[in-house]
């Protein structure tokens, strides 16, 4: 195997699996919303404060799981040396 494609190769699976990250997540997202829509006494200030706290979770989560990978951590420790 010649090293370009397997450059190419790494590269499409990093990005597969970022986009399936987002799809999943906002998968999560609109059946979340749909379950509170459904749930009586669901007021319009109450949907967009259950949604919010939902999307702050879901932050929290996939944060967390990007920081146990290597990459995760190298670019954790780069970001609090440098500020960003």
């Amino acid at each position: 195997m010649d090293i370009k494609q397997m450059l190419l190769d790494t590269a499409d699976q990093h990005n597969c699996a970022r986009w399936q990250g987002g799809l999943y997540a906002m998968q999560d997202l609109a059946n979340h919303m749909k379950n509170l829509l459904e749930t009586e006494g669901c007021t319009n200030k109450s949907f967009a404060s259950d949604v919010v706290k939902q999307v702050g979770e879901e932050i929290k989560r996939y944060k967390m799981l990007v920081e146990t990978t290597d990459m995760g951590k190298k670019m954790k420790e780069i970001g609090d040396k440098y500020g960003t």
